[in-house]
């Protein structure tokens, strides 16, 4: 069995190889997980574990095979061997269900978006066990799964199908997993391997980001969708992605006019203030990972994008300036599972060593807190059901152990969690 460990990233940890990974450990299959989640990086013992072959990656643009590197796409073949059912592994998927739900509960969560179920290849059995999980634990908590061309173009499932097969998966629903219709474009690369698409002058030191399929394609499967009234949501992070999903947004317009669309960018790493004007015209809503300015701004300015663009990273005084609805997400593990902590960041903009980035770009208290309840509500389409409290809704939410009104932007992050109400049903922690 491989050794597999999660969260290098060559910014911080250095540099290292195929070759460097094979000396050091010599027989020991080793799998470096990128902190992204994106890339992967094998020894020789663990490609020869995994069973691919050199000719199967000759030519690939997301391969380095001297290098044992995969990222994007070329990783997410690596899920078609060994390595893929390692973590597929029923048993062990339940058991990270399990934790995953426990986190949920210490974080005040009472209703998830996963933004890409499928990525392991199996999307219908990967749905079952989370359902079965939830259902089983009797979870305080609701997840609504996505369908993505993450799955769908790796598998060969064309447009139409993938949207007859997203119909068919919504007949399943339960009371805690269910599908409703929401369908997600993986448009740009990973933020943390600096493979998002951006605009000039791109990457100070010359890389350049990756589209995860091309932009003809991605249009091929959003139309179906945005025909069948699916709310979109994009996987983007780079001001030119960010172009592009804008530009989607307007030819399906016209196409098939829509008002209250809600077509979400997701991620929002850095964009243009002319980008959140036109997407408030066009009634696009943001999800942020306000966590990338935490994490990021401080060594993306020193090393990719310079100071200028890697302290203005998420942008969220921006999108409250101008009234562009926006909630903060954590697309856990990339950031914690604490809305608290990112209401937090969005509130103070202070990073992981301490640097205050671009304070004007701060939120006021009160929409911080606004874009963990109701606006990540009326992100969902949900703010008739939940998001807030008044009689009539399903009487979901988090018990605190201080008012975070009263705290103050500072005192966010440390606010504790007494437990969760879901549907009027008392859960406290412990």
């Amino acid at each position: 069995m491989p050794f597999v460990s999660w969260g290098y990233h060559p910014l911080w940890h250095g540099h290292l190889t195929r070759a460097d990974l094979t000396q050091r450990y010599r027989d020991k299959p080793i799998i470096l997980w990128h902190r992204s989640f994106h890339e992967l990086l094998l020894n020789d013992a663990a490609l020869n574990w995994t069973g691919v072959a050199e000719e199967q990656f000759k030519d690939h643009p997301e391969a380095d095979w001297a290098q044992g590197r995969f990222w994007e796409n070329a990783a997410q073949s690596l899920m078609n061997t060994p390595f893929g059912k390692l973590h597929f592994d029923p048993a062990g998927y339940r058991r990270g269900m399990q934790n995953f739900l426990e986190m949920v509960h210490m974080g005040g969560v009472t209703t998830c978006l996963d933004m890409g179920v499928g990525i392991f290849g199996d999307p219908v059995g990967e749905t079952k066990l989370i359902r079965d999980t939830a259902e089983s634990m009797e979870a305080p908590c609701r997840i609504i799964l996505t369908p993505t061309t993450a799955d769908f173009i790796p598998r060969g499932i064309p447009p139409e199908e993938a949207l007859h097969a997203a119909e068919e998966w919504a007949t399943h629903n339960s009371r805690r997993v269910m599908f409703d219709r929401h369908f997600k474009l993986q448009v740009d690369g990973a933020i943390f391997s600096g493979l998002s698409q951006c605009d000039f002058p791109g990457y100070l030191d010359g890389h350049t980001g990756v589209w995860m399929a091309s932009p003809d394609q991605l249009y091929s499967y959003a139309e179906p969708f945005w025909k069948a009234g699916y709310q979109l949501h994009a996987h983007i992070n780079g001001d030119l992605s960010s172009r592009f999903y804008i530009d989607l947004v307007r030819r399906l317009q016209d196409v098939k006019p829509r008002f209250g669309h809600r077509a979400t960018l997701e991620h929002y790493a850095f964009n243009s203030e002319d980008q959140c004007r036109q997407m408030n015209e066009i009634g696009m809503l943001v999800s942020c990972n306000a966590y990338y300015l935490y994490m990021l701004s401080d060594v993306f300015s020193e090393q990719w994008l310079g100071p200028d663009r890697g302290t203005q990273m998420v942008r969220m005084g921006m999108l409250e300036r101008m009234g562009v609805p926006f909630t903060v997400h954590s697309d856990c593990p990339m950031a914690p599972l604490s809305p608290l902590t990112l209401a937090w960041v969005a509130a103070n903009r202070v990073t992981i060593n301490g640097n205050l980035n671009c304070p004007q770009e701060r939120v006021s208290v009160h929409t911080a807190l606004k874009a963990i309840t109701i606006d990540a509500a009326w992100i969902l389409r949900k703010e008739d059901e939940i998001g807030s409290i008044r009689a009539g809704k399903k009487a979901d939410f988090a018990v605190l152990h201080e008012n975070p009104y009263h705290v103050g932007a500072e005192g966010l992050k440390d606010v504790g969690v007494w437990g969760t109400v879901f549907e009027g049903e008392v859960h406290p922690l412990g």
